[in-house]
């Protein structure tokens, strides 16, 4: 696998390349400094798989660096790794093609999990902004159920990662569970809502106002 990392923090390509080691395939990685170092290394290497980009690079928008990459090589796989945890940044990086966005501050065994979910086919979105989506029950009446009264944090993450319809592999990759402690919370947030199946479960935490319809 051909892997380029494009970020201007020649410490923190260190810290990547070591990183990379842990991934289940053999690699030959390029390294750039600035979008237009890396644009040189694409201009001669067209077959890139992996595309690692900093968003916080010099002399260009995150966002105009994001779609020359695109346009260039648009077969390559991109993933954001970025300082920055904002909700939109997230949202627009994805939205304009990245098939990841992996928060510089994630423990490295978090970046290896969500890197081998984006190379296995899937898309890494951090559980932070994930979370962002559940629908804010803290000023809720008393007396009224709040899915934090229901079920626990992870149970949460869990349900929410089930609204946006991912697997029970892909949700442990992301959350950093096997996928047997998965399955158990499954059962557990289907048996509280005492419905038979995922999708029904989405269903009925969207009709409480626990979820943003279609999220």
């Amino acid at each position: 696998m051909k892997i380029l990392l494009i970020d201007d923090h020649a410490l923190f390509r260190d810290g990547l390349l070591l990183m990379l080691e842990g991934l289940n395939t053999t690699n030959e990685i390029f390294e750039a400094g600035s979008y237009e170092s890396a644009k040189a290394i694409m201009d001669e290497t067209n077959d890139i798989d992996l595309i690692l980009l900093d968003l916080g690079l010099p002399g260009v928008s995150y966002l105009d660096a994001l779609f020359a990459i695109r346009q260039q090589l648009p077969e390559s796989c991109l993933v954001v790794l970025s300082g920055t945890e904002d909700q939109q940044m997230v949202e627009q990086a994805l939205r304009h093609g990245a098939r990841g966005y992996i928060p510089k501050s994630s423990p490295a065994k978090t970046m290896l999990n969500a890197l081998q979910l984006v190379i296995d086919g899937g898309i890494y979105v951090p559980p932070q902004i994930l979370q962002n989506n559940l629908m804010d029950t803290t000023t809720a009446p008393a007396g009224i159920d709040t899915l934090e009264k229901i079920l626990t944090p992870r149970q949460c993450d869990v349900l929410h990662l089930l609204a946006f319809g991912k697997p029970n592999k892909e949700i442990g990759n992301i959350l950093n569970l096997t996928e047997s402690t998965v399955r158990a919370h499954v059962a557990a947030i289907l048996k509280t809502f005492n419905v038979s199946n995922r999708t029904q479960a989405v269903q009925y935490a969207t009709q409480k106002g626990w979820l943003k319809p279609n999220p």
